[in-house]
């Protein structure tokens, strides 16, 4: 089913409109908490070279989320994985 055969059939029904939205919205939010949630600091990839990526973290970096009146020197990334 195409993209345009989908939207001439729900000119019939919109109903499904905000359906769509809030799944879309979900998935999306889903997908980023996922990748953000991969690339933290104390999430272990390698076990044989990096045991303790969490050691790796200098004082002033950010590794939140959302940081709210919260001044940093730099955030933190993960160099290999």
């Amino acid at each position: 089913m195409t993209v345009m055969h989908f939207l001439r059939q729900a000119k019939n029904k919109p109903e499904i409109f905000p359906i769509v939205g809030i799944l879309g919205f979900a998935l999306g939010g889903a997908v980023y908490m996922s990748i953000h949630q991969a690339r933290a600091p104390d999430v272990v990839w390698d076990h044989k070279d990096n045991k303790f990526p969490w050691q790796d973290i200098q004082e002033g970096q950010q590794v939140k989320l959302n940081t709210v009146n919260q001044k940093y020197d730099s955030r933190w990334n993960r160099t290999h994985w």
